[in-house]
């Protein structure tokens, strides 16, 4: 299956709803989704907010990114 391509600004909004959607704090905090070389792209919070997060905000965000990974890839 191809992976569908997507801007970074609608993969992140698509990452903030379904994080809102399971009542994550993390989904109230600003996040971005960068190109990343090893693994194509990669879901980054800003070090003021990260500090924030509970642990389990921090998996929430490493199994949303996992789960998308396979599915999207960033246009250009």
């Amino acid at each position: 299956m191809a992976k569908k391509r997507i801007s970074s600004a609608d993969l992140s909004w698509l990452i903030s709803e379904e994080l809102f959607d399971s009542g994550s704090r993390a989904a109230r905090m600003s996040l971005a989704v960068v190109s990343d070389d090893k693994h194509g792209w990669r879901i980054i919070v800003a070090n003021r907010v990260r500090r924030f997060l509970t642990a389990n905000d921090e998996r929430r965000l490493a199994e949303v990114q996992r789960r998308l990974r396979p599915i999207y890839e960033l246009e250009g």
